[in-house]
């Protein structure tokens, strides 16, 4: 065909088309189609199914740390966040607007005091106004300062279910008796969900299951002080052992007081928790030796002289710490004193556990003798046996 003849290249087009139509296995490609295209979804359902699998994880995952975060327990817009910026925003707006006006009223009046009589109402409604405006600023700041304080308290809470009200006073660098006040009003606007005060107005706790352990614990101790003083009561001891034993707990009780009192300095300190230790075996070893009396001389020297050597050391542990350069000599004698501290408590916790040497003694005993009555009786496994 000459190259400017286009007379059939329509024909030849259509016949190329067509053959190549015929060429085509129009069954197999169906079929070739329909497996890529189930392929294809099978493919996308396995894929769907791992990402459903693996967000349903990470949302159970991100439910259990939730129960143990601090955020579960606490508002997560407490009150005065918005109210605060708006007494703040008009309260500072309306002292400007009202105070500048209040000034061009008294230079009004000062040159013209023919005027005063007439202009004396408009002026103290304006002063009204000002005062209001003020009184919304001082509220809008007051509220600002308290979501600074909640932010603060939070902080040093972090992950513990509960705290000591004085620690976290010192912390917010504000009087004990205030932050009482303060968290109760925090805990009745919700801003501490589940917050709980004990009656002691000692310690802080973050929620209900912490309370209601706190409870059971209280009356738990309660019922022991009950038993203790039908204990004494039932104590055969004459008025001079008693006069003893009463000088020497008083003294073992006033060497804790100390102890706390050193501990309560050292409350940011590793220490801190070593020394609430040796305060708890410290404790129960009076409250044993007064419910035992014949025990008395076995911690004779427990509070005469452990006890002093152990509040001295703690003593210097505390000066160390307030010294403001700490050097390898004073960070190597911290240290040594810590490690004594852990010697102490051990052999304190030793010497508990010797207390008890004469109830384990009878407690064997007793169990020996029921096992002796019980072979006579043919009433042990073996006897059954045959």
């Amino acid at each position: 065909m000459d190259r400017r003849d286009f007379s059939d290249l329509e024909d030849q087009i259509m016949n190329t088309v067509k053959n190549a139509f015929n060429a085509i296995d129009f069954v197999n490609l169906k079929r070739d189609i329909s497996y890529k295209a189930e392929d294809t979804i099978n493919e996308f359902k396995s894929k769907l199914n791992e990402f459903n699998i693996k967000i349903e994880n990470n949302y159970n995952n991100l439910n259990k740390k939730a129960k143990n975060n601090i955020s579960t327990y606490i508002d997560k817009r407490p009150a005065g966040t918005v109210s605060g910026i708006v007494y703040m925003i008009f309260g500072l707006l309306g002292t400007m607007f009202f105070g500048i006006l209040s000034l061009v009223f008294i230079i009004f009046m000062s040159f013209f005091s023919k005027l005063v009589a007439d202009t004396l109402g408009a002026f103290i409604v304006i002063v009204l106004l000002l005062g209001i405006s003020l009184g919304l600023l001082f509220r809008g700041v007051n509220l600002r300062k308290r979501i600074k304080r909640f932010k603060t308290y939070v902080r040093f809470i972090e992950d513990n279910s509960y705290c000591l009200i004085k620690d976290l006073a010192r912390f917010a660098k504000e009087k004990e008796a205030f932050v009482i006040k303060d968290l109760n009003k925090m805990i009745n606007l919700g801003m501490f969900t589940e917050g709980h005060i004990d009656d002691e107005k000692n310690y802080f706790m973050l929620n209900d299951d912490v309370y209601t352990d706190y409870l059971k614990l209280k009356k738990q101790q309660m019922d022991k002080e009950e038993l203790d003083k039908k204990a004494k009561l039932n104590r055969n001891i004459n008025d001079s052992e008693e006069e003893e034993l009463n000088s020497i707990i008083k003294m073992g009780r006033k060497y804790i007081e100390e102890i706390k009192s050193v501990r309560n300095e050292l409350y940011k300190e590793e220490i801190a928790l070593k020394i609430d230790k040796l305060q708890g075996i410290a404790n129960q070893i009076l409250n044993y030796v007064e419910q035992n009396p014949k025990k008395l001389q076995e911690v004779n020297k427990f509070i005469n002289h452990y006890l002093p050597i152990t509040i001295k050391l703690i003593n210097s542990y505390k000066d160390l710490t307030k010294q403001t350069v700490q050097g390898d000599n004073i960070m190597n004698a911290k240290n040594e004193i810590e490690k004594s501290i852990d010697i102490i408590n051990n052999a304190f916790e030793n010497l508990l556990d010797d207390l008890y040497e004469d109830i384990v003694l009878d407690i064997s005993t007793d169990i020996s003798v029921l096992k002796t009555l019980f072979k006579q009786e043919g009433l042990t496994e073996e006897d059954f046996k045959k």
